[in-house]
């Protein structure tokens, strides 16, 4: 626990999550990092940065206590907060995360995706564990109370039938020609799909980790084949490996929509687990909505829960069906009035500071969900 009872902390980035979001009227509040430290007792806000006058103008109009600053080296120069907190887009991810590393916090709360691709995520692993800097990811489900109790509820449902995971979005699925950018949802909002049904998948005993494996094989003849049994390879045959995640690896991609630029704009990839015979995860870009949902069947119910929603069902004597069970709304079932998804983030990271309780989203379940993506991205890629 810190002396004082106080962690310091600085932002980097102060655009839409990193401060502007929490401006926003329909959201569930606070909504963003500055609104979540702000609304935490425990924090002391000393510095901000952003390349862009007008965000760091606004900013400190909320924080005017605090130091702004145009670079995060500049802000380093002066200041060494307990928690460092890195909001800036995709494509900046490494840059400001190896920067704040090397600052050697005590935390460092990163935004999702970790990085644009994998090669990124383990620098920044290779690093974070060098400098022995913990990280945390903003996974914001994995802190959500509305998730937490779907997660409760599922040992109530039964074995699990199937899971079907989707986002609707208008932002293209995959599009080669943004890879420097990560400006399409398979990674932007993707990596919160992959990682919230790993979160719903596995068990706190034995989580999913990364692996390298052998991915596919080119035959004399070209044929494209796959197999992870290396005994099958010859010596003429090329070996590929890739990185996979240990529990959803080998998707079957089926419905690829790709506009006429090429741009995919719908795609869904199919799992097998132990634990569930059929997972998929639907990514559309082709939406004039931007929807966020995940359905689990199982034997004896069934969990709905999506932006603004959480539905439980149990099994029950029918009154429409002699001798049949239906669906029913779990009445009993208690969801939360509020998600404080933020806030629970934020505690938590204080909770591990205070050396009360573990990271609840940290830098290997944040690759896990990367590496789930990256294999669609290479499938898609051809």
């Amino acid at each position: 626990m810190s002396l004082d009872g106080f962690y310091t902390a600085a932002l980097i980035g102060c655009g839409r999550i990193g401060f502007s979001l929490g401006h926003d009227e329909k959201r569930e509040q606070p909504a963003s990092h500055t609104m979540a430290l702000l609304d935490n007792p425990r924090i002391k806000i000393v510095a901000g940065c952003d390349k862009k006058p007008e965000n760091l103008a606004a900013w400190h109009e909320e924080v005017p206590y605090a130091q702004v600053y145009e670079t995060s080296a500049s802000l380093y120069q002066h200041h060494h907060p307990d928690i460092v907190i890195v909001a800036v887009n995709e494509a900046y991810h490494l840059e400001e995360a190896v920067a704040a590393i090397e600052a050697e916090p005590k935390l460092l709360i990163l935004e999702k995706p970790v990085a644009l691709n994998l090669e990124e995520a383990f620098k920044i692993k290779e690093i974070a564990e060098s400098k022995k800097v913990p990280v945390l990811i903003n996974h914001e489900r994995r802190f959500s109370e509305d998730y937490i109790t779907a997660k409760n509820y599922m040992p109530g449902i039964g074995p699990i039938i199937n899971i079907r995971a989707t986002l609707s979005s208008s932002m293209a699925v995959y599009d080669q020609n943004e890879e420097s950018s990560g400006a399409y949802s398979l990674i932007h909002d993707g990596t919160h799909l992959s990682d919230i049904v790993l979160y719903f998948l596995e068990d706190l005993n034995s989580p999913s980790t990364t692996i390298e494996t052998l991915t596919s094989l080119t035959v004399p003849s070209g044929e494209q084949v796959s197999s992870p049994n290396d005994s099958l390879i010859k010596k003429d045959e090329k070996q590929k490996k890739i990185i996979v995640n240990t529990l959803l690896k080998r998707p079957v991609l089926t419905g690829v929509v790709r506009d006429e630029n090429g741009v995919v704009r719908q795609v869904c990839a199919h799992y097998i687990t132990h634990g569930c015979p059929d997972v998929e995860l639907l990514f559309v870009g082709r939406s004039k909505y931007f929807g966020f949902e995940i359905e689990i069947n199982g034997t004896d119910g069934r969990i709905c829960i999506g932006n603004g929603y959480c539905k439980l069902y149990k099994a029950e004597e029918s009154n429409l069906y002699s001798d049949l069970f239906s669906l029913r709304c779990d009445k009993s079932a208690k969801i939360p009035a509020k998600t404080r998804y933020f806030s629970n983030m934020v505690q938590n990271a204080i909770d591990f500071l205070d050396e009360k309780e573990n990271l609840k989203s940290t830098l290997q379940t944040g690759i896990n969900a990367l590496a789930i993506l990256e294999e669609i991205r290479k499938l898609l890629k051809g």
